[in-house]
């Protein structure tokens, strides 16, 4: 979503009326670029996925704050609306546009320290396929946290879903190191994911 708006130059004049990704899927935010500003928003969807949309943005708002000044990740800026988010565009490719050979090793331990910063913060990414990572002059950048999960957001079971959330990322790194580098060793994971993995 972000990625591809993203890719337009940071001196593009506003587009208020244009709307760069209008989802079939009505679970997913409508996005449009308003010059620096990413607008996601769920204003258009039926009742169930509206509500689902107004959770997952303050998600996204929860990590985005927690994550205020880390540089690799967009700026919350404000809510204009329950139903959508205003957020820095980030510049850059997706990782699941380019091929071997075009990630460089610098480039890729960039990635590995923005992800340990992100954590250290208490903030789980979730969703860290590879089209929510973003190159930029061999500068990595991971974007569209609203499935993130923030510490302290479930109090008696926070750790062990932090801890379970971070495996995800790692697993998603490591699909990362193994495209483009054909090494790595995955992370062992929880059992549940297992499970699925398992019988799907």
């Amino acid at each position: 979503m972000e990625q591809d708006l993203a890719r337009h130059p940071a001196s593009d004049p506003p587009q208020e009326d244009k709307v760069p990704y209008r989802p079939r899927n009505v679970w997913k935010a409508s996005v449009r670029r308003e010059g620096d500003v990413i607008v996601k928003e769920y204003s258009g969807a039926p009742f169930i996925p509206r509500l689902f949309g107004r959770i997952s943005l303050s998600w996204e708002e929860a990590a985005l704050r927690k994550l205020e000044g880390m540089v690799g990740v967009p700026s919350f800026i404000r809510r204009p609306a329950p139903h959508a988010i205003q957020i820095s565009a980030v510049r850059g490719r997706p990782l699941d546009k380019m091929r071997s050979g075009e990630l460089s090793e610098s480039c890729f331990k960039n990635l590995v320290s923005l992800l340990q910063d992100i954590h250290e913060r208490g903030v789980a990414h979730g969703d860290l396929h590879q089209r929510n990572i973003l190159v930029d002059q061999d500068r990595p950048a991971v974007i569209d946290f609203s499935t993130a999960y923030v510490k302290g957001r479930v109090p008696f079971l926070d750790g062990w879903i932090l801890r379970n959330m971070i495996l995800l990322d790692l697993e998603r790194l490591y699909k990362v190191e193994r495209k483009f580098f054909d090494r790595g060793d995955p992370p062992r994971m929880f059992f549940l994911y297992r499970m699925i993995k398992r019988f799907r």
